[in-house]
C-alpha cells in the first residue's frame, strides 16, 4: 500500500515536458530589421516578415535567437549589398498590428531627419535558424 502510494505520487509530481529554445513552437512571431552604420546617413529597413513555427518566451515575452535574426540581416547587408560594420538591430512582435505601428514609428522617426535616407530591403527574408541549422546537419 506504502509502495503505491510512493510511485502514485511519483507520477503525478514528475515534471512535464517543457518547450526549450531549441524546440519549433506552434505560433506566429511577426519581425523586421533595421541596419546601419552610425557614420552613413543611410538605413536600410526590411518588411515585416512572419515566421511559422517559433514562440515567444512565456514569461519574458523575448524572442528565442534573437540575435541570430540579427546576425542574418547583418550577414546579408555585408555579403549581398557589400556594406560593411552595419548594426543591425530586430523588432519583433507576436500580434501584427502592434509591430506595425511600432513599424511606422521608427520609419517616421527616420523620415523626420532630412539627413537620412531610408532604403527598404525588399529582397530580404528572415528565416527560422533551426531550418539553415537542420539543412547543414543533414548535408
Amino acid at each position: 500500500m506504502l509502495m503505491l502510494m510512493v510511485v502514485s505520487l511519483v507520477v503525478v509530481a514528475a515534471p512535464k515536458k517543457k518547450t526549450t529554445v531549441f524546440d519549433k513552437g506552434k505560433g506566429k512571431v511577426f519581425l523586421f530589421g533595421v541596419s546601419q552604420q552610425l557614420t552613413d546617413s543611410i538605413v536600410y529597413i526590411t518588411f515585416i516578415s512572419e515566421l511559422d513555427s517559433l514562440d515567444l518566451q512565456k514569461k519574458t515575452k523575448f524572442l528565442p535567437f534573437r540575435s541570430a535574426f540579427s546576425i542574418q540581416l547583418k550577414q546579408y547587408m555585408e555579403g549581398t549589398l557589400g556594406k560593411d560594420r552595419q548594426t543591425a538591430t530586430v523588432f519583433y512582435s507576436d500580434n501584427r498590428k502592434k509591430l506595425s505601428k511600432k513599424y511606422y514609428k521608427i520609419k517616421k522617426r527616420f523620415l523626420d531627419n532630412p539627413y537620412t535616407k531610408i532604403v527598404p530591403l525588399d529582397g530580404f527574408n528572415f528565416r527560422h535558424p533551426l531550418d539553415s541549422f537542420v539543412k547543414e546537419t543533414s548535408e
